[in-house]
């Protein structure tokens, strides 16, 4: 008789229903890969108009022109430079990843390893083709002069892409050990990763103030958004991680090989808690709970949390060097707290952000709400993706795809019709196909 793995799915499957998720997805499709190389990191392009919006907020005035000049910066950014660089990224990680344990769930270049030729060259193709449509649409907007934006741009991009690619091929695919041993590449590796979140602020910020005369408020910027970068990363990746983790009695039992070169994910879990009361890993939300401040992810976020209060001081005018040191240890103090307490988190950064509002008051800073503002962004985003499981990654919250269906479903049905949208609903609950 064969090995049944049948009872796997199925509490995979009930585990998703309770969290709101798909419980498995099928491999993509090449062309659907083409078009959205990264569904899981849309979420990433909100960056670029966040930072904008925050200038703007704390006191930038950029004209029609500038907005749209931004606009489109954005878009080139996010559908042309950015898919090309992650096209890029999983062409050279094309073998490890077939190896991966959920090789189907992550979206990435699809194999199988048989069909390595063709489905390489289509993506490096169209990743080539993307680059030349940034290139046309510079060309082909010349009163917006996009040409040394765009250049700018996509050399910033590749540039960390390079060093990120060299960093890992040199620190990964070394050995199967969990936690494998630190060494100065895979430290280097999770520090670099910010880098792009760099890239994509500073863009969206350059565009709405003038940074040229304000030296200081640039490096603060760049802190704050390269440490948010490394929190939002290797948070994520230590999520990713425990696909290569199983659960037998409330503990972790971990398990990779070398050719699966993951040193970069596995080496993280040595901050994670042993023990789960969930029966598997990918619906343990494992950073909801307290991990050690010394977790990379909560070192970087202190930083973050300092730097981005710093950051909202200086872009609502300058402000004497006591009053801006101010800023920064009571915006990472007030981070540190909420890394530390995991019940109330919310709680926490209410009250850290009425403390910071209230000092910039009582100092008489200019308009002191806008001033709270990239730290409350920086507060959010980490709510966000602290609560987050591996089965979640990339998806909104539940309640968002709740409401979003509620609107969404009465147009769906009249647009496809009753009894295709019934045959739609019942093959969404695993009902006749």
């Amino acid at each position: 008789m064969g090995i049944s793995v049948a009872p796997i799915p199925r509490r995979e499957d009930e585990q998703a229903r309770r969290d709101g998720v798909p419980a498995r997805a099928h491999r993509r499709t090449l062309l659907g890969y083409l078009l959205v190389p990264r569904p899981k990191d849309t979420v990433k392009g909100l960056l670029m108009p966040v930072t904008f919006a925050l200038g703007v907020l704390a006191g930038g005035t950029p004209g029609p022109e500038a907005v749209l000049r931004a606009a489109v910066v954005w878009a080139a950014l996010e559908l042309l430079i950015y898919p090309a660089r992650y096209q890029w990224n999983d062409v050279r990680g094309f073998v490890a990843d077939q190896h991966h344990p959920g090789e189907k769930d992550r979206g990435r270049l699809p194999g199988p390893l048989a069909r390595a030729r063709r489905h390489v060259t289509a993506s490096c193709a169209v990743a080539l083709v993307r680059l030349a449509a940034v290139a046309c649409l510079a060309l082909s907007l010349p009163h917006l002069r996009l040409g040394g934006v765009l250049a700018a741009v996509t050399a910033a991009v590749f540039g960390v892409a390079i060093a990120y690619e060299a960093l890992r091929s040199g620190g990964t695919g070394r050995t199967g050990r969990v936690p494998p041993p630190l060494g100065p590449r895979l430290i280097a590796l999770w520090v670099v990763v910010g880098a792009g979140y760099v890239v994509r602020g500073m863009a969206g910020l350059a565009m709405a103030v003038d940074l040229g005369g304000r030296p200081v408020l640039a490096v603060a910027a760049v802190v704050a958004l390269w440490a948010f970068g490394i929190a939002f990363v290797t948070s994520r990746w230590a999520l990713e991680a425990t696909a290569f983790a199983r659960v037998e009695r409330g503990r972790l039992i971990w398990g990779a090989r070398a050719e699966q070169a993951r040193e970069h994910l596995l080496g993280l879990v040595r901050w994670l808690p042993s023990r789960t009361a969930e029966r598997d890993p990918a619906s343990w939300a494992a950073l909801r709970g307290r991990t050690p401040l010394t977790a990379p992810w909560n070192l970087a976020l202190v930083l973050a949390g300092a730097a981005a209060g710093l950051t909202g001081r200086l872009l609502t005018g300058p402000a004497p060097v006591a009053h801006a040191l101010g800023t920064a240890v009571v915006g990472g103090t007030a981070t540190a707290i909420a890394a530390a307490v995991p019940r109330g988190r919310v709680v926490v950064v209410l009250a850290g952000a009425a403390v910071q509002f209230g000092a910039l008051v009582v100092a008489g800073g200019p308009r002191p709400l806008s001033a709270v503002l990239p730290w409350l962004a920086v507060m959010a985003a980490y709510l966000v993706f602290s609560s987050r499981r591996r089965n979640t990654i990339g998806l909104p919250g539940r309640r968002v795809r709740t409401a979003g269906a509620a609107v969404l479903a009465p147009v769906a049905r009249a647009v496809v019709g009753r009894d295709t949208w019934t045959a739609l609903r019942a093959e969404e609950r695993g009902g006749p196909r």
